[in-house]
């Protein structure tokens, strides 16, 4: 026996030597390998299935049974693929959502929904911040984020967080950009480099599901706040079954871990004239719908540095928060002051000092109507078209309907 095995190991060394000596040879037994192995694979799947006579009678059971049985070999991959399955299936169970019986929510201690930031920001679920570019929105998410980490009030109300930690992912800004937004905004806050040691920043989008989850499983977070939605969704913004299938991934994620995530998103072009809507959200119907709460930010037509943080979608909110603004200020190392003023949303895209003029413009354009004059001929007075003289006469009736109410 040795001296086989010295002999095999003799022309192994030999062929190793002649394939490195010659790479023609080599490549010819690369090839005979390669043959090898596909026979080998043929003879496998061969012996997979007995095959079954065309003779053999289909009502004849007894045969189809037994000629449907698979080899051995056949026999162990079917198990070894049941039981991969069932381990995978098994898995899959145990890290859903658990259900719920009504006997068992009617018996928990919950009386009103969880808030972060009480009364307007729930705990758990989707939410975003809405507005047109340099409005401000990124800073006044940052600006929660830390509000959340180090306990500051978030303009009005309070944050009631748990974790007092947060995860921002930048898909508009690096690090470095980040590095200098952060220590300008510091300039105001005053924190010591440790007291925002929970918030996290994440640069990387990509399988951006799969590093939220790793960093959720490593410890729990109150908020993440995702920097922006468009950047990270690659189908048609249009296609309502598309992205209400991509939020709910989002969804699903912050219900299995607890938190709030909040989508920064950019409103249409055509909206920053348009008073704050929910529908000014850039997209389809879909968006907007998978949230639960929305808000809108829009500068003030006259002070630029003056904001108006506009609720225009609140599930949980009576409809007072979203009918008016509330009133806050854009310092100049990017923080923010309330000013404890609201702004009816009729008022927001009208310049305060233009409202006698306003005023003076319908009394006219009345006095005409009342002669008889179409609104096509009281616009050619004015020089204008038509439709803006009718856009002029609602806008009027609604800030004065607005300012009546107020009176009373």
């Amino acid at each position: 026996m040795k001296k086989k095995e010295v002999v095999m190991n003799n022309k192994t060394q030999n062929m190793e030597t002649n394939e490195n000596a010659n790479p023609q040879l080599a490549n010819e037994n690369k090839i005979k390998n390669n043959l090898g192995e596909q026979l080998l694979s043929e003879v496998i799947e061969k012996e997979t299935k007995v095959e079954v006579p065309n003779e053999v009678v289909a009502t004849d059971v007894k045969v189809q049974s037994k000629n449907a049985q698979f080899s051995p070999i056949a026999e162990e991959f079917e198990k070894l693929k049941r039981d991969v399955a069932k381990n995978e299936f098994v898995e899959e169970i145990e890290n859903e959502i658990p259900n719920a019986t009504g006997m068992e929510l009617l018996n928990d201690d919950v009386e009103e929904i969880p808030k972060l930031v009480d009364p307007i920001l729930q705990r758990v679920g989707l939410a975003s911040f809405i507005g047109s570019s340099d409005v401000g929105k990124s800073s006044l998410l940052r600006h929660l984020c830390i509000c959340v980490v180090f306990g500051l009030k978030f303009l009005y109300w309070e944050v009631k967080a748990l974790y007092h930690r947060a995860i921002y992912v930048s898909t508009e800004d690096d690090r470095t950009s980040i590095s200098s937004l952060l220590k300008k905004q510091n300039k105001d806050y005053g924190l010591i480099p440790e007291d925002l040691e929970g918030l996290l920043f994440i640069f990387e989008t990509d399988n951006l599901l799969e590093r939220l989850e790793r960093e959720l499983k490593k410890q729990p977070v109150d908020l993440i706040v995702i920097d922006a939605f468009a950047d990270i969704f690659s189908a048609e913004l249009y296609k309502t079954n598309e992205v209400r299938a991509f939020l709910n991934q989002y969804n699903q994620l912050a219900q299995k871990y607890g938190c709030l995530i909040i989508f920064l998103h950019h409103t249409r072009k055509s909206s920053e004239e348009l008073m704050p809507s929910k529908n000014n959200s850039l997209g389809s119907q879909g968006y907007e719908a998978k949230m639960r709460f929305m808000a809108e930010v829009k500068s003030n037509v006259q002070f630029p540095d003056k904001k108006h943080f506009c609720i225009v979608k609140g599930n949980y909110l009576s409809n007072d928060f979203k009918t008016k603004s509330f009133d806050f200020e854009f310092t100049e190392n990017l923080t923010f002051n309330s000013l404890n003023t609201r702004t009816p949303f009729e008022k927001l895209n009208s310049k305060e000092e233009s409202f006698e003029t306003l005023e003076a413009e319908y009394n006219e354009i009345m006095s005409l109507l009342d002669k008889g004059l179409k609104y096509r001929d009281i616009a050619l007075k004015f020089g204008v078209s038509h439709t803006t003289i009718y856009r002029k006469v609602r806008k009027f009736e609604k800030i004065r309907s607005s300012n009546n109410q107020e009176e009373n």
